[in-house]
């Protein structure tokens, strides 16, 4: 073995504990957080019980009682929350921050009539402070809409954008071809361009109304952009899934769900069909702690790809993908949460090397604040994330080296941020780094993104 297939397989290695530390420091990660938030939830626990004692002794003390409102709700024992506020009603039916905290519990566990009923009595008064009454207008809408047989929900976005990379091209300024150093040559685009971009996510659930919560979801997303400069690489992305969420067994297994669906998607570059597929997955949805779910999910499709001639070189073929992944979601609190996805793919292309095995994992932290005038109705947030890849294709592609099978180690990473301005309009931005290393020249490069503008959620 040569010294640079010897250093070609250190690089994969060093690449592939790489990716095994970052998923074991995600993992760490949200142990830690649990321990950490385990020694809270003790103190917040000995606090909720020395103020429960407190507010027996003087149940007309109100503020005191939103004391231990407070507690409960921080530790998640929400019936004690609402037990407390209905003894609050029983000396004050009227009291307005009592009926709106109420609500926004009943609303927390899905009793949306419930819900209803107390944001509308919360409205109604007079003296309901003007923070609480900017959320009631965006809660109640959707508490009214969670009572309906049919639901839709959906977010919109256009703005404008920036990406320094557009086509994705290597920053040697060189290919690889027949295992020769190729210069790109000056007709290459390799340059940053602006943008505008559209965005669009709407789903649509049918509930079967039937004590077991089954009912079909549906969901859509779209996006596309169209440069200021580089036309040819203008983009267009459409996909769609739809199936039935069915409990798999109420009674023993109360939030233990399963969800086989149909999926597709259509993609375009520069006006021509790039990469299209069509397939099933099913899902599994554990849902069954407040502060924590996981859903882990198999998913087959079969991928066409047409290359526009955008590339010299085009990485993906016709061929079936097989993915699987878990979504595991932990909630610190009902504001803050942490999102790990590790996931494991294979594609299985007519030509080997295009066929590729594919690991990593994807880790996001979401967190919600107010926002910083009193009269806007939703929380804030911002979400950083990271996501690292590891790809190993099966054989060497002769066209670009004949004796090196591709190996790539892919990130990025970037921050999102949501202002909701009113309960159906705000702004969003984003900003993304991504970074690809390969031992082949033709795959090794950067980009910076950048999206912002206008909001609108239904």
């Amino acid at each position: 073995m040569d010294d640079a297939a010897v250093q070609r397989g250190g690089a994969i290695v060093r690449r592939f504990q790489l990716l095994l530390a970052g998923l074991g420091f995600c993992v760490c990660a949200v142990f830690t957080a649990q321990a950490d938030n385990r020694t809270d939830r003790q103190a917040l626990a000995a606090t909720q019980a020395r103020l429960l004692a407190e507010t027996l002794e003087t149940p007309r003390n109100f503020d005191l009682v939103f004391q231990y409102v407070q507690v409960s709700e921080a530790l998640g024992d929400y019936e004690a929350a609402i037990s407390a506020l209905e003894r609050v009603l029983a000396f004050a039916p009227r009291l307005a921050r009592a009926n709106f905290e109420l609500a926004t519990l009943y609303f927390r566990l899905g009793s949306y009539d419930n819900a209803v009923h107390y944001f509308k009595v919360a409205g109604a008064a007079p003296d309901l402070p003007v923070t609480l009454r900017a959320r009631l207008t965006a809660y109640l809408p959707e508490a009214e809409k969670q009572l309906q047989p049919i639901r839709w929900s959906g977010f919109l976005q256009t703005g404008i954008g920036y990406q320094s990379n557009v086509a994705a091209l290597p920053d040697a300024g060189f290919l690889s071809l027949f295992a020769h150093d190729v210069p790109q040559g000056s007709n290459v685009p390799q340059q940053s361009d602006g943008e505008v971009f559209g965005l669009a996510k709407i789903s649509n659930v049918y509930d079967f109304e039937n004590q077991r919560g089954d009912r079909i979801e549906t969901n859509f997303i779209g996006y596309g952009t169209s440069q200021f400069s580089l036309s040819q690489f203008d983009l267009g992305y459409v996909e769609a899934n739809i199936g039935p969420r069915l409990a798999l067994d109420p009674a023993n297994w109360p939030g233990v769900t399963i969800k086989p669906y149909l999926v597709g998607n259509l993609s375009w570059i520069g006006g021509e069909s790039y990469l299209n597929s069509g397939g099933a997955g099913v899902t599994l949805g554990f849902d069954t702690a407040r502060d924590w779910s996981i859903a882990p999910d198999v998913e087959w499709r079969h991928i066409s790809v047409n290359n526009p001639g955008r590339y010299q070189i085009t990485a993906l073929g016709d061929g079936d993908y097989i993915s699987v992944s878990a979504d595991g979601i932990y909630r610190f609190t009902e504001l803050m949460s942490i999102d790990v996805r590790p996931i494991y793919a294979r594609a299985s292309a007519v030509n080997p090397w295009q066929s590729f095995n594919q690991g990593g994992f994807q880790v996001s932290f979401h967190d919600e604040f107010a926002p910083p005038f009193p009269w806007m109705p939703l929380q804030w947030s911002v979400t950083p994330y990271f996501s690292a890849l590891w790809d190993a294709f099966d054989a060497p592609d002769v066209a670009v080296n004949p004796y090196v099978r591709r190996c790539d180690f892919a990130y990025y990473g970037g921050v999102l941020l949501d202002m909701p301005i009113t309960a159906t309009l705000g702004l969003s931005g984003m900003l993304q780094y991504a970074r690809t290393n390969s031992n082949l020249p033709n795959f090794t490069n950067d980009d910076v993104t950048v999206l912002f503008g206008p909001t609108a959620r239904f």
